[in-house]
């Protein structure tokens, strides 16, 4: 679409290799700006392909750009028309889209809030497991040195030992995965002037203050403070 509302150009495309391919092709990064709807995670790779090439891309708020959530027949065709015409007007509702490098340890910090949600959850189900035979572990952390010692030696029905080793195992897999993470969260942290800082107040370690740090991204984008803690 030109500056005027007139439609250039007009096709369809598989958000696959050769279909972003063929959409680099006729997009001329001198010339071209692009919009993108954020869809869950549908709009990752079209949006690094964009940026990769040149082209000035923005991310589009589907709940803020009411007029594609307030139209009576949603079409692709449709919703891209809309899109071109906000970004035409610079009217575009942006999501807030990270450098690359900030991206990145996101994916990071958010993988091993993953792996400590999944420990648990098996931690939870080796609870459930003793509870069935009423043991109680003699050791305040059940799933420290002493306490997994004594998991591995509890006599249990055959069916139930194999259960448990089965957790057992998986939990120190999940215990060592995280630890490569912590490793690689680290030496980010190291890097990280705004992570040094956060890490001078008290309780807080170079992960929290990495977290907080990478998620609040570029915190002029706050307009006031209370915007920020919100």
């Amino acid at each position: 679409m030109d500056e005027e509302g007139s439609v250039r150009d007009e096709f369809r495309f598989n958000n696959a290799s050769d279909g972003i391919q063929d959409l680099l092709d006729r997009a001329s990064p001198t010339e071209c700006k692009a919009v993108l709807e954020s869809t869950g995670n549908l709009w990752i790779r079209l949006y690094e392909a964009l940026e990769n090439h040149g082209v000035e891309v923005k991310l589009a708020n589907p709940n803020k750009t009411k007029a594609i959530a307030s139209a009576t027949i949603k079409t692709d065709k449709l919703s891209a028309r809309i899109l071109a015409h906000l970004l035409r007007a610079n009217l575009v509702a942006e999501c807030y889209v990270p450098p690359r490098e900030v991206r990145a340890t996101r994916a990071l910090l958010r993988q091993r809030t993953s792996l400590i949600k999944i420990q648990t959850m098996v931690k939870n189900q080796v609870h459930a497991l003793l509870d069935k035979y009423g043991f109680k572990s003699e050791w305040s952390d059940t799933f420290g040195v002493h306490g997994m010692t004594s998991l591995r030696n509890l006599q249990l029905d055959q069916a139930d030992r194999n259960i448990l080793d089965t957790q057992i195992k998986h939990i120190e897999c999940l215990r060592s995965e995280t630890s490569f993470l912590d490793s690689k969260i680290a030496s980010h942290a190291i890097r990280s002037e705004d992570a040094k800082l956060l890490m001078t107040l008290t309780g807080i370690n170079y992960h929290s203050a990495l977290l907080i740090a990478e998620e609040i991204g570029d915190i002029r984008r706050f307009p006031s403070p209370k915007q920020l803690v919100s």
